[in-house]
């Protein structure tokens, strides 16, 4: 999968934040505060589907390239991935795949943490993992755990192991 076509699941992310931000702009007054709260947890569970359909789209496209029996077959064991999309997660399908690609896929995400780090001090990792975890907190027991910005900022850095999961399986 290309990384544009990961950009346009991507961009509805970012769209839907500025909308949120638009209608419920930052106040103090306990009732928007509480609100954008509620607007951050739905966010958080968004971007993490958002997450999951690309994962899913990747390993479709992946297996495609190899055979369309095998695609066929990918798309009925990973049509309900539910939140399996963890780091570990990811590095399973890789190496499911052929081991090689999880070696390729850890060195990947390596040199793009160090980057991303020295240039930002954001670590793409531990933002991905973040948002999972958020999401899972949110859809499961309705913690407000985060704010709109947190969870915007954690998707920025938190997408890039969705970019190199998908450079690993190009």
């Amino acid at each position: 999968m290309q990384r544009s076509d990961l950009d346009i699941h991507l961009k509805r992310i970012d769209d839907l934040v500025a909308e949120m931000n638009d209608v419920v702009p930052p106040s103090t007054s306990y009732k928007s505060i509480k609100f954008r709260a509620d607007l951050a947890g739905l966010l958080v569970v968004a971007i993490a589907a958002t997450y999951e359909n690309c994962v899913k789209e990747v390993l479709y496209s992946y297996t495609g390239r190899q055979h369309a029996a095998f695609e066929s077959y990918a798309r009925r064991k990973y049509n309900k991935i539910n939140s399996r999309i963890s780091v570990s997660d990811l590095k399973s399908y890789c190496e499911l795949l052929d081991p090689a690609l999880k070696r390729q896929f850890q060195e990947g995400l390596a040199v793009r943490k160090k980057a991303v780090l020295e240039r930002t001090g954001g670590s793409i990792d531990s933002s991905y993992t973040q948002l999972l975890e958020w999401r899972h907190e949110f859809a499961h027991t309705g913690v407000r755990n985060t704010t709109l910005e947190e969870a915007a900022r954690a998707h920025l850095f938190g997408k890039r192991v969705i970019y190199v999961f998908a450079e690993t399986l190009k």
